[in-house]
């Protein structure tokens, strides 16, 4: 390994890929091809795949189509792979390359309904579905191959053939095409997926799916989805060529120091640029390692080493090198970077190169006020107030009464942030970072477009009459006493994360973090007063109509900052950004909501001083709560009275 050490380590990272493309290349002219009669005419039929010929047919067709294919585009352009890949029609003069690709995907399906009644032969169907791939029509192979799997499974008696497509090593070969020439993730673990499945109803099933390949693929596909969920490798090595791994180890953890991480980085990329340059079938496995290992730690270091470029003046000789790194942004919180790097390919220029580097020093910023505001493991009980009407949403009979609410049972709902009661919800943060020119931004048609934030509240503050008078509906609802980490720490999830919010005062035409307005954050007012104020001085540089990129990278900081005038709630938060797994209330008006990903153990739950029936309601309240922790494997709470006398 040289003796050297990177710059910009995840920057200067780069393999071969022409390598990878020789080593993975797909067959784009089945055997088939030359030995099949070609079919021109249609050739489809009410139940069609269950009479002799049907097969010689489709297959006859998909020779016709490979041929035209060949004689019209037989290299695509990158152009011609991208239109085939988003299914955009051409702007070539050939003959629709597309309308092709469309005819070969309606041959494939037809000639797997043959297959499946027990006509053509599965080296052809693998030698089409080969062909597939080769042009872009994997969406297609995968999902023919999931929902035959899924009826096999089920013990669907739709085929009377024994062949089916377990062409695992064809799988791994596409899987490894996206991750080793696209940095593609998600689509290579759902090929690698295919390679792993059991095709139960199969005669030769065991014989085929219990080698030594499919064995080893399968722990290999396990540990590559750790991995990429971030967690540690899980095998202890000293080996020197193996050595990577343990960098990798210590690399993700938090608590390293910046320097210390520079130099890791460095070593790790330098030792793993080794693995990448001289690739073979046999050494595959360590390759995909060393890659998928790279793509986590860039995920998570790549924003900090932006920041670092942003101050350096021979910054413009990387431009490249983040166009083609940002797309590994993606799938985070920060994938307008990944959008506004690949605008650079066609908005070319030095404007959109530093307003890139501009919004990556925002979000470095914004990581280091998240680290400031993290509330893990610094609040051993929090308060979340409430009715006794939205309490019940989470008991038994509300969640077991009505199909599809199972789920929901002892699990907070998380509202969208439209249904605050501060009308300035992420406006304070604005305001601080952008100084007098806010008032300008808000001129104007307003855009009524909304970010898909999600928000619940807390108070460190338990039993406390403002809170129950806000909101624990007047002091006639109840107060849930929460044991965060416990709750966490069940399921084992990272997300989502508990935040102090900070409370800022305004001085003059600026505001600042004090700490008489903030008593968990009094040892970061200093850090958090610097990293404001950086902001501040980055966002004045960015132009106008990039501002909108810049509230998306500032992301969560956004909800986490409120005026001094509600310091006295001292709130904590957990956020969640997404589009998924968004669920709805009923009714003619419904709200938007997600839900934690697991129960909460709740430790009391206090009823307020003006609950209405207390002896009545609180048997029924026992049973529910013993109800709902059998069934969630939860600690049972003490069910107590305020003890504040409030009439």
């Amino acid at each position: 390994m040289p003796d050297e050490k990177m710059k910009y380590p995840l920057l200067e990272f780069e393999y071969d890929k022409k390598l990878y493309e020789e080593l993975l290349t797909l067959n784009p002219h089945p055997e088939f091809m030359d030995r099949v009669s070609i079919v021109t005419e249609d050739y489809e039929h009410d139940d069609f795949g269950s009479l002799p010929g049907d097969e010689k047919n489709a297959l006859g067709h998909a020779a016709g189509v490979l041929w035209k294919i060949q004689k019209y585009g037989t290299s695509f352009s990158d152009e011609e792979s991208k239109t085939i890949r988003t299914r955009k029609r051409s702007r070539t003069k050939k003959p629709d390359l597309l309308l092709f690709v469309n005819d070969l995907e309606n041959d494939f399906h037809n000639y797997c309904a043959c297959i499946k009644h027990g006509l053509g032969n599965k080296a052809d169907l693998c030698a089409l579905t080969e062909a597939l791939l080769c042009y872009g029509c994997e969406d297609t192979v995968w999902e023919e191959v999931t929902e035959w799997h899924t009826a096999v499974s089920e013990n669907k008696n739709f085929a009377k053939s024994t062949f089916l497509p377990n062409f695992d090593r064809l799988y791994i070969r596409q899987a490894d095409r996206f991750l080793f020439l696209e940095l593609n993730t998600e689509e290579a673990l759902k090929f690698y997926g295919l390679a792993t499945m059991l095709w139960d109803h199969e005669p030769d099933a065991k014989e085929t799916n219990s080698d030594d390949h499919f064995v080893s693929f399968t722990r290999q596909y396990e540990l590559y989805s750790r991995i990429l969920k971030g967690a540690s490798y899980p095998y202890g090595t000293s080996s020197q060529p193996s050595a990577f791994f343990q960098l990798y180890n210590r690399i993700i953890h938090s608590g390293i120091s910046s320097s210390s991480l520079s130099e890791k980085l460095s070593t790790f990329v330098l030792s793993i640029q080794e693995i990448m340059e001289s690739p073979s079938s046999r050494s595959l496995h360590r390759a995909r390692l060393a890659l998928l290992m790279f793509i986590v730690i860039t995920k998570k270091h790549f924003i900090p080493e932006l920041a670092r470029l942003y101050d350096d003046p021979d910054r413009e000789r990387w431009e490249v090198a983040i166009m083609e790194k940002s797309r590994l942004l993606e799938d985070t919180g920060y994938s307008i970077l990944s959008h506004y790097a690949a605008h650079m390919t066609w908005k070319s220029g030095t404007r959109y190169f530093d307003s890139y580097l501009r919004l990556a020093k925002a979000a470095y910023l914004s990581e280091l006020l998240l680290d400031e505001l993290n509330a893990e493991g610094d609040a051993a009980e929090i308060a979340y107030y409430t009715s006794a009407e939205v309490f019940s949403y989470m008991l038994p009979e509300k969640c077991t009464k009505e199909e599809g609410k199972e789920g929901r049972l002892g699990k907070l709902t998380v509202m969208h942030l439209s249904y605050m009661n501060d009308p300035n919800e992420g406006k304070t943060l604005q305001k601080a970072i952008y100084g007098p020119s806010y008032g300008a931004l808000q001129k104007g048609r307003k855009p009524l477009d909304v970010p898909f934030v999600f928000v619940k509240c807390f108070s460190p503050r338990i039993d406390y009459l403002p809170m129950w008078e806000m909101y624990g509906d007047h002091a006639r609802g109840c107060c849930l006493v929460i044991d965060w980490e416990t709750s966490k720490w069940m399921e084992e999830e990272a997300e989502p994360v508990l935040y102090h919010v900070c409370y800022l005062r305004k001085q003059g035409n600026s505001y600042v973090v004090l700490n008489e307005d903030n008593e968990k954050l009094s040892r970061s007012c200093r850090a958090i007063n610097s990293q404001l104020q950086e902001l501040h001085n980055v966002a004045e540089e960015i132009a106008e109509q990039d501002r909108r990129y810049l509230d998306d990278v500032l992301g969560k900081v956004l909800y986490l900052f409120k005026d001094s005038s509600y310091s006295y709630e001292q709130e904590l938060r957990v956020i969640y950004q997404t589009k998924d797994n968004i669920l709805h209330t009923d009714g003619d008006k419904p709200w938007l909501f997600v839900q934690t990903p697991f129960p909460l153990q709740l430790d009391e739950v206090i009823l307020g001083p003006k609950f209405p029936d207390v002896s009545t309601r609180v048997p029924y309240l026992q049973e529910q709560l013993d109800l709902m922790c059998e069934k969630t494997g939860t600690e049972k709470p003490r069910i107590t009275l305020s003890e504040i006398d409030y009439r």
